[in-house]
């Protein structure tokens, strides 16, 4: 979507320079927020171009450190030490902010594996969007319900984002077009909350080759309280662990 950039870190040095912030509180609070609301932590290492998803576990501003969780497919980060350059870029509140730093030190947070770096001292902020997405697999669907008051019949999933869904429903290609609205539709996730209403945009339309009865709606959502976006935020994150999870232990 065109909102969108890439979850890649910015290399251009003078974009750096412009969007560097170094003060402390803003500093702390960019990093707070991305610690309390469970954003992911996509990590860059420099010498030969690795990169995993992580999180943080906890902060501890008086020792100067941050500790991270280990990727699911540890070979990731075994030749991490303290000589590891590295790039960190996260998503808080919907905008891109990155840091750089030497040293990430195998560690233990609560008797169990980590990573250790140093707190930053600065941060690149940038007014960018990015949104992570999930493949819907049968779990998904199964927790998930999607019902749109326009439609009739149930609604399959087949991606979702902060910023958007990808859906299979009953109809025909001819009864949707981009630019439709659908508002009042209700998204429910498993985590007892009940319902919260989103509206969604439609971007694109796609008739499915194997079922004339079924029509693909690819969709803008927007989220109509900043809790409903929270709560779907914490929702993606624990679905993604849980399927890269998966993937490992298939492995």
């Amino acid at each position: 979507m065109s909102q969108n950039t890439s979850i890649a870190p910015e290399r251009d040095q003078k974009l750096l320079q412009e969007f560097s912030l170094s003060a402390v509180p803003t500093v702390r609070k960019l990093l707070n927020s991305i610690d309390e609301d469970e954003h992911e932590i996509y990590v860059y290492l420099q010498a030969d171009h690795t990169q995993f998803v992580t999180e943080v576990l906890n902060i501890d501003w008086s020792a100067g450190l941050i500790w991270l969780g280990t990727p699911y497919e540890k070979a990731l980060s075994a030749n991490c030490g303290a000589n590891t350059a590295y790039v960190m870029v996260s998503f808080p509140d919907g905008v891109k902010v990155q840091f750089a730093g030497i040293g990430i030190l195998q560690s233990e947070y609560q008797n169990a594996g980590a990573l250790r770096i140093a707190i930053p001292k600065s941060i690149v902020r940038l007014q960018r969007r990015n949104y992570f997405r999930v493949m819907a697999d049968d779990e998904l669907n199964s927790q998930v319900k999607l019902e749109v008051p326009s439609t009739q019949g149930t609604a399959s999933l087949i991606d979702i984002s902060l910023a958007g869904c990808g859906f299979t429903i009953p109809g025909k290609p001819s009864c949707h077009k981009s630019g439709d609205v659908l508002k009042d539709v209700r998204l429910t996730l498993p985590d007892g909350e009940g319902s919260m209403l989103v509206e969604l945009t439609v971007r694109n339309v796609k008739g499915l080759s194997d079922d004339a009865d079924q029509v693909q709606l690819g969709c803008e959502m927007k989220t109509m309280d900043r809790g409903a976006e929270r709560r779907l935020q914490r929702f993606l994150l624990a679905t993604e662990r849980r399927q890269r999870s998966s993937l490992h232990s298939i492995d």
